[in-house]
């Protein structure tokens, strides 16, 4: 048994290894730079800057200026969540005992650097731009955690934030008022074997070996941006964008291949299996925003993102069709079973965004506002314990234009944002019996708990205009 659960552990360490690699980030739902993330992320429409390349690649025309527009921001966002205790960690079903104890609330912080660039490329050629944004996470570079299948899981908040980003962008203008555009979003798929042979006796060595091979995987953007016919400086000007985001999962496949001998020459027990996992699921999305100036110094954004998480590829590890190859004297006829995962009711979802942006002679406030529904159902009452909770937002944001950087004749304008997001405040009761059905032992997660939480901060970004 000690066997057994040493070359499966092994497994385990072998994938968190293998799939420690980068794609595509999730902090584009906060907003990337302090401008678009002081307004809610609402940034389909207009506002439109260096990080254009993500926000709507058609703004791409629009956020180039007369060349090159550079920026460059730090962004923080720190998860906290109602603890969850005295509740079943392990019962007969999961593991080889029942246990009671506290849930581990080991979500980490985000804190990381954009990059953001919008260079026109030629003007008289339908004023072709193009753009690339860039999120690399400080410390560490990038963190993989499949998380827990059965353990109460905050499902989207363990590593979707610890993923460095790499998006570019392609737009035209179609006409003085239309913009078309091409985004792209650049991940890997991940495929890694693993070799394990372990011994006891003396006189002998354990060996093992991990190989892993990464391809590029990228998902297209789809984008338009239309003006109104008054210039977007005057009030009364409007602007209509939408952005179609196609799905993007970041698959990972391990081999793993153990060997154990335990006592002195007998055969060895093998132990064989596959596990698969989306470590990072990214749904189908269009997003489609309004912007007007209805004032001379204000301007109004009203945008809705549609998520379908109806498919979603939850990131837990999948252990798939293990088998037991062991021939000859010494065989114990060990099986080890697949893995059992539980279900899921899934929803699409429509989130609400508005916020309000009020400009000076030389600097501008902008206040944002988005609520964002759970993309299940119902609450884990029954088997499982994905925990998605509903979320409401509020942000703001300041910026300050500047004619000089330094010195230099470069427009510089430097922006700062703070935002506040409260996770809605759940009870989950669970069910008699286990995951099996069995009335004389306990669910994971029983007899229930709280759930909720809050995440805050906040970030700067200097653009240059060049």
């Amino acid at each position: 048994m000690k066997f057994k659960k040493l070359t499966l552990s092994l497994g385990a360490a072998l994938a968190a290894l293998a799939f420690a690699q980068p794609a595509r980030a999730d902090v584009g739902g906060f907003g990337f730079g302090s401008r678009t993330a002081g307004l809610a992320g609402a940034g389909a429409a207009w506002g439109f800057d260096a990080y254009s390349a993500y926000s709507n690649p058609a703004g791409l025309t629009e956020a180039a200026g007369k060349k090159l527009r550079l920026s460059y921001g730090w962004l923080f966002m720190d998860p906290t969540f109602t603890p969850i205790e005295g509740v079943t960690i392990e019962n007969q079903f999961t593991s080889d005992q029942t246990r009671t104890g506290n849930v581990v609330d080991d979500y980490r912080s985000v804190l990381g650097q954009t990059i953001g660039a919008a260079a026109l490329l030629a003007q008289d050629w339908y004023h072709l731009s193009a753009g690339l944004t860039i999120f690399t996470p400080f410390d560490p570079l990038g963190a993989i955690d499949t998380g827990e299948p059965y353990i109460p899981e905050y499902v989207l908040y363990r590593s979707r934030t610890q993923r460095p980003l790499l998006e570019a962008g392609l737009a035209a203008k179609i006409t003085p008022r239309l913009s078309l555009g091409l985004g792209l979003h650049i991940g890997y798929a991940i495929t890694a074997t693993g070799n394990a042979f372990l011994q006891t006796a003396a006189g002998t060595t354990s060996s093992m070996r991990v190989s892993a091979s990464l391809k590029p995987k990228t998902s297209p953007n789809l984008a338009w941006l239309l003006l109104s016919e008054t210039p977007q400086e005057e009030a009364g000007a409007w602007s209509f964008g939408q952005v179609l985001r196609t799905t993007h999962d970041a698959k990972a496949t391990l081999n793993f291949n153990s060997s154990a001998r335990a006592f002195g020459d007998l055969a060895a027990l093998d132990i064989r299996f596959g596990a698969n996992s989306a470590l990072f699921y990214d749904p189908l999305t269009l997003e489609t925003g309004f912007s007007w100036k209805h004032s001379p110094r204000g301007r109004l954004y009203l945008q809705a993102d549609f998520q379908n998480w109806a498919n979603f590829k939850r990131p837990a590890l999948e252990i798939t069709d293990p088998i037991e190859n062991c021939t000859g004297t010494g065989c114990t006829g060990l099986i080890v079973n697949p893995s059992v995962l539980p279900g899921m009711s899934l929803r699409n979802i429509v989130t609400p965004r508005i916020a309000e942006e009020i400009s000076f002679d030389a600097s501008t406030l902008r206040i944002g506002y988005f609520y964002r529904p759970s993309m299940f159902r119902s609450l884990p009452s029954d088997s499982g314990n994905y925990l998605d909770p509903s979320r409401h937002s509020i942000s703001a944001g300041w910026g300050r234009r500047f004619p000089t950087f330094l010195g230099w004749d470069t427009p510089a304008q430097l922006d700062f944002h703070a935002s506040y997001q409260h996770l809605v405040n759940q009870s989950v009761v669970k069910t008699a019996g286990d995951e099996t059905g069995d009335l004389a032992e306990t669910k994971i997660g029983a007899p229930g708990y709280s759930i909720g939480g809050r995440l805050w901060g906040g970030g700067a970004t200097l653009t240059l205009e060049l």
